[in-house]
């Protein structure tokens, strides 16, 4: 039993590591091959098997949005999350927009009306444009991070089948006698004229991608989302290739400080200017913690007892602190409210120190003439 059980976990895992690529295989052959192998059954297994594999992927990578630092507990590369998780409603509207067309131009049985066939091919249009995106912002970290490959599978999948059903619903009603109706309107005969020439389709389906999309957001608008959702999705992020978002430092569990927190808040208030060095991570540095540390510097030099005292304090009651700083509007807060003690850091270092903006500019570049990085916070 237990070697059955075994054998089944390990099928398991082939297929789920194998699976998406004979599948991508099958769908380039079925898009040039016109003798298809197994079309439908392959159809089937695309979408089921790469929409489930593609949540719980999602799901197991625990993404976090750019506002919250990155628990470093390895040596592997920890990402943020390649959508921001308040866009979401929009993603899957559109994934379900592209699901339902794509269905519906496959049901080739029905008797579809010619305007139905251009909307959902619209529909088709809107999800590959927003996959080719997906697929885009993915790509700056595959080599890096290999797992990223599979996020990009079912995207090029629907792509690769869509193109293949939108080619073989218009082939079908090529050869398919389609009655035109004449109206008294001449407008609406010029319309119908145009809608049943099957050749115009994928025009038609392009000009209709606009309004399809207004109405789509609309809805969206209606339920809390931005009319720009959709592009926000990809640009309030970090670590990726659209992104445009900065991210608090990585944080170690025994490394999470006030004046690092304070850097989640706007870049408008708080003024990130460069990245740093902290303990062999990369972080974001604004003059605010480059003041603060350099503080801490100087007073290491020059009265190490004090220091000592100084860090203890800042060790037992700065990590509690930092735990309720949660969003960016409390980040800002933090920033203010350190705003006194930076004035006070900064005037001790221009009464003790010859060169104390030399000091400061010189905090987190990975070597500092002053004092060893290992030592500082």
């Amino acid at each position: 039993m237990k070697y059955i059980a075994g054998l089944s976990i390990w099928l398991l895992v082939i297929l789920c590591v194998f699976g998406p690529f004979v599948l991508t295989f099958f769908n380039i052959i079925n898009l040039f091959k016109k003798k298809k192998i197994k079309e439908d059954v392959i159809d089937i297994l695309t979408f089921v098997f790469g929409i489930i594999l593609s949540t719980i992927l999602y799901k197991f990578m625990d993404f976090k949005d750019y506002i919250e630092p990155i628990y470093i507990t390895g040596v592997d590369t920890i990402l943020h999350a390649p959508i921001a998780s308040w866009s979401m409603p929009t993603v899957i509207a559109i994934v379900i927009l592209g699901m339902v067309s794509y269905v519906i131009i496959k049901v080739r049985k029905l008797d579809i009306p010619p305007l139905i066939i251009v909307l959902s091919i619209s529909g088709i249009m809107i999800c590959s444009i927003f996959m080719l995106v997906f697929i885009i912002q993915i790509l700056k970290n595959i080599y890096t991070n290999q797992i990223m490959l599979y996020f990009i599978i079912f995207p090029i999948n629907y792509i690769l089948c869509s193109i293949r059903a939108v080619i073989e619903v218009i082939n079908y009603y090529k050869k398919k006698e389609i009655t035109t109706k004449e109206y008294n309107s001449k407008i609406l005969s010029k319309c119908n004229k145009l809608l049943n020439n099957i050749s115009a389709w994928p025009i038609l389906a392009l000009i209709f991608v606009i309004p399809l999309s207004a109405i789509l957001i609309c809805i969206l608008v209606l339920f809390g989302q931005r009319p720009d959702e959709a592009i926000q999705a990809f640009l309030e992020t970090s670590d990726w290739t659209l992104s445009q978002k900065i991210s608090p430092p990585p944080v170690e569990y025994d490394a999470h400080y006030l004046c690092t927190v304070s850097l989640k808040g706007h870049k408008e208030l708080v003024k990130p200017i460069r990245f740093g060095i902290r303990r062999g991570n990369k972080i974001v540095v604004n003059r605010q913690l480059c003041i603060a540390n350099a503080f801490e510097e100087l007073i290491q030099e020059k009265t190490p007892k004090i220091h000592h005292f100084i860090r203890y304090i800042y060790d037992k009651y700065g990590y509690p602190l930092s735990k309720h700083i949660k969003t960016a509007k409390q980040a800002d807060i933090t920033y203010i409210l350190m705003k006194p003690l930076e004035w006070i850091f900064l005037m001790t270092l221009y009464l003790f120190d010859k060169k104390p903006e030399n000091r400061i500019s010189t905090q987190y570049i990975g070597v500092n003439p002053y004092i060893a990085i290992s030592t500082k916070e």
